[in-house]
C-alpha cells in the first residue's frame, strides 16, 4: 500500500490521498486524488520526477515540474541538461510523519 502525501515548503502535510495498492502507478493515483487541483487551490507547485511526465500539460501555468527526457532520436541540449541538475539538486522538504497534526479532508 502506499499514499501520496502533499506537503509546503517547510515539510508541513497539506494533503494525503487514500491508501492505494502498490501496483498503483503514482500518476494514476496523483489523477485519481485530483492533486492538481489541490496544488492550484493551494497556491502551490511540486517537483516531480520523470515518472509523472504527462500529468500537468498546461504550459502557460504549470503546477508540476518534471525534467526533461532525452530519447535515442532527441538529445538532450546543454540548457535542458544544465535544468535536469538544478531539479535534481533542489533541496526537498524533510518528511516528518510523526510531527503531522491530524487534518481532514
Amino acid at each position: 500500500m502506499h499514499f501520496l502525501a502533499l506537503t509546503d515548503e517547510r515539510g508541513r502535510l497539506i494533503r494525503i490521498s487514500a491508501a492505494r495498492p502498490g501496483r498503483t502507478h503514482d500518476i494514476t493515483a496523483a489523477r485519481h486524488d485530483h492533486i492538481l487541483a489541490h496544488l492550484r487551490a493551494a497556491g502551490l507547485g511540486a517537483l516531480a520526477d520523470l515518472g509523472f511526465r504527462g500529468l500537468d500539460n498546461d504550459v502557460r501555468d504549470p503546477v508540476i515540474v518534471t525534467g526533461f527526457h532525452a530519447s535515442r532520436t532527441h538529445k538532450l541540449t546543454p540548457g535542458q541538461k544544465d535544468a535536469n541538475r538544478s531539479r535534481s539538486s533542489a533541496p526537498t522538504p524533510p518528511a516528518t510523519p510523526a510531527s503531522c497534526e491530524p487534518c481532514s479532508f
